[in-house]
């Protein structure tokens, strides 16, 4: 008689994460910034499963990509029969029919009218510099104006137009040179006794009266890039006045107004994209992330006619415009029409704000901000209205500890709550409930 083999046992979350500690980069494991010894092993809605078998509330969303929840069955299902009906196709040497019918689907939902060209890209980086590109060839100028606090992306050109962070620049700071640079007016960040319309009127100030008088003169820049919405910096939300007042400087010189969409557009802030609170219209748009569905890489760039119509512009990448990830796309924004989730962020988001704006009476908590479901919590030390990295890190793996994953990066002062905007109100209430009891927690 033959003995049946025992299955022998899986590896444990702590020997798995010695394993990926072994393989990958210091930057993807550094126990300041990740989950340390984490390894996740099935995802599922807004839930996290690790090699363990323990569950996690996913406030993160995956940094905004899987807006609808991870692995959305409809989504599976339509990119599962797109994979086996199309493979692979490289999209500008063979148009298919799920890059036609995605491209009319994101004009339907573009944020303004001027807009009526599609450029498809594989990643949120490839968009930000595909529509750089543009800008710059078109107007066949060598400058881009970026502002501070700017997160767009980590390869060499986006990492130079963007500033989130010294640390991610340092060893490129001298590959900037075709960019320059303006403060981003947030209003956590403003000067001492400037409230948030003076804040934004100095910056565009500063633009006229500094930058184009010292710095570059106007008819250099070929454009500008913003996030309306600046999610890594920490959920900054600018004036109205002076994303407007930015418009009329592009206007007036002739800038190519770039509006990065890559984190807070797809619904995300409670609007399509966040560019619509402040009622200005972009001439480019880089979309990523939220459109894929969180099944498969995808990104693109809306833009005028002028700008992608009239000029011969070489930009382009091999996997850019997938076929499948085509179709993931399409079905993303199908889903996000028929479950009505863009104004389920604005909904659930206020609710959320609102219970966060209570926490300002705990000593950790300097601030709560956000749009939709895109949200933050600043803290530190609130006698003294010091931000504190120490603080926010002990906080983000108190919440880890006890199955919830917030957004959080290494130095930051701001946990980030970002999750599905599929999110159900019971899930959402008691990740609420283990954030506020961290923050708690961190202030006795």
């Amino acid at each position: 008689m033959k003995t049946a083999r025992k299955k022998p046992p899986s590896p444990s979350g702590a020997e798995l994460w010695a394993r990926y500690r072994k393989l990958f980069p210091k930057y993807f494991w550094g126990e300041e910034t990740r989950l340390a010894s984490v390894v996740i092993s099935r995802a599922h809605g807004s839930t996290l499963v690790d090699a363990d078998g323990r569950e996690y509330i996913d406030l993160t969303s995956q940094w905004a990509t899987n807006n609808l929840g991870h692995v959305h069955p409809d989504v599976l299902r339509a990119t599962t029969a797109a994979l086996e009906r199309y493979g692979f196709l490289i999209y500008f040497m063979n148009p298919h029919l799920p890059m036609l019918e995605l491209a009319e689907k994101l004009l339907e939902v573009r944020p303004s009218p001027n807009l009526s060209r599609v450029f498809l890209e594989l990643s949120g980086t490839g968009a930000v510099e595909g529509a750089i590109k543009y800008a710059v060839e078109v107007r066949e100028r060598p400058v881009i104006l970026g502002f501070m606090g700017q997160y767009h992306g980590l390869s060499i050109g986006t990492g130079m137009v963007g500033a989130l962070s010294s640390h991610e620049r340092r060893h490129w700071e001298a590959y900037g040179g075709g960019v320059v640079h303006a403060p981003y007016p947030a209003g956590s960040r403003r000067p001492v006794g400037m409230g948030d319309e003076e804040y934004g009127g100095f910056v565009l100030d500063y633009i006229r009266d500094q930058l184009l008088r010292h710095v570059v003169a106007p008819d250099r820049i070929a454009g500008t890039i913003l996030e309306p919405v600046a999610c890594e910096a920490g959920i900054w939300i600018p004036p109205k006045s002076f994303v407007r007042g930015l418009r009329k400087l592009c206007d007036e010189f002739g800038w190519v107004f770039i509006d990065d969409e890559v984190e807070a557009g797809v619904g995300r802030t409670g609007r399509m994209w966040s560019i619509e609170h402040f009622g200005v219209a972009p001439d480019l748009v880089a979309i990523g992330k939220g459109i894929s569905g969180g099944l498969m890489p995808i990104a693109a760039v809306l833009g005028t006619d002028e700008l992608m119509a009239e000029r011969d512009v070489a930009a382009g990448t091999t996997f850019g415009g997938h076929p499948a990830a085509c179709v993931a796309a399409s079905t993303t924004l199908d889903v996000m029409a028929r479950d009505r989730l863009v104004e389920r962020s604005a909904k659930l988001g206020r609710a959320a704000l609102r219970r966060m704006g209570e926490w300002t009476g705990y000593d950790t908590v300097l601030d709560t901000r956000g749009l939709g479901l895109c949200l933050g919590v600043e803290v530190g030390t609130r006698a003294s209205r010091t931000p504190s990295p120490e603080t926010a890190r002990r906080i983000f793996f108190d919440c880890v500890d006890h199955g919830v994953v917030p957004l959080y990066n290494y130095g930051d002062t701001v946990i980030r709550v970002q999750p599905p905007l599929t999110i159900t109100e019971p899930e959402l209430e008691g990740a609420l409930d283990v954030l506020e009891a961290a923050l708690r927690r961190a202030a006795t």
